[in-house]
């Protein structure tokens, strides 16, 4: 059964995005994002699916409140993105892990800890501990004490996702976190990533270029228009969870694919393939 908290219920804590227009200045002024408006309910998963340059990392940014939309507002569980982010309620994936060469594995998820101290909301007595138990949690248990350079990219991807998870954001923003990897390590961290969402129950706004891992790991699916980045639909994900690989093969999930895919009308060698990967 799916129990994710229905998108626009009352629960604080998930994102309103309300009327987002970006416009990026120049001799020749470009519409990155035009009236953009969804929501996401508290502990939901959507996937935010694109062509490419349609504005899907531009509008992580501004939930984010790393920019300011041209018009419009967001959100975060009741809070603007400034307040949010001074309240330490997001955790940042992106396509690149972003670990630091100097620091172990160990020391890369301890290190927000060390950085927020006292502002740390978990407030963890052990945090040494509590990283140990998220590098096991996805699947790096052993490897503590290894430096990145020692360790695969799939790898790298799980300390980034550990380390995100470290100060229990109630948010987790994600752009493209598996892009970059073979399909089978994808495959892998999928299966992990919703392990992992389903103890902490973090809000999850995922950006992707693959359908196929859109539709596999969220609750929706919103799909933006080319440039200027616009809501074309809404599309809610039928299957039941737990969720395995296999259900990819399923008629009703082709079927699901294959209408997203129509309304995109993507062309593989421009958007990326079935895979995300690009050429």
């Amino acid at each position: 059964m799916n129990d994710t908290i229905p998108a626009g219920s009352d629960d604080p804590g998930g994102i309103a995005v309300d009327g987002i227009t970006m416009t990026f200045g120049g001799q020749e002024p470009i519409t990155a994002l035009e009236d953009v408006s969804f929501e996401i309910g508290g502990g939901e998963f959507v996937a935010l699916v694109g062509p490419s340059g349609c504005g899907k990392s531009t509008l992580l940014r501004i939930i984010a409140g790393l920019q300011e939309p041209a018009t419009g507002s967001v959100t975060v569980r009741g809070k603007t993105p400034a307040e949010a982010r001074r309240d330490v309620e997001f955790g940042f994936v992106f396509q690149s892990p972003v670990l630091f060469p100097w620091l172990r594995v160990l020391g890369n998820v301890l290190l927000p800890d060390r950085i927020l101290g006292k502002r740390n909301p978990l407030a963890i007595g052990d945090a040494e501990a509590h990283a140990r138990g998220l590098l096991r949690d996805v699947g790096l248990e052993g490897f503590e004490e290894y430096y990145p350079e020692q360790i695969s990219g799939g790898m790298q991807q799980r300390v980034a996702l550990a380390r995100a998870l470290s100060y229990g954001p109630s948010t987790l923003l994600m752009d493209e976190p598996f892009g970059a990897l073979d399909e089978f390590t994808r495959d892998n961290l999928n299966i992990q990533l919703l392990e992992v969402w389903r103890q902490t129950r973090s809000t999850v706004l995922f950006v992707t270029h693959s359908l196929q891992e859109a539709i596999f790991l969220s609750d929706r699916v919103v799909v933006l228009s080319p440039r200027p980045g616009s809501v074309m639909r809404i599309a809610d994900v039928p299957f039941d969870r737990p969720r395995e690989l296999g259900i990819r093969y399923r008629p009703d999930f082709a079927a699901l694919n294959g209408e997203l895919r129509e309304l995109l009308q993507i062309d593989p060698g421009v958007a990326g393939n079935e895979d995300g990967q690009r050429p």
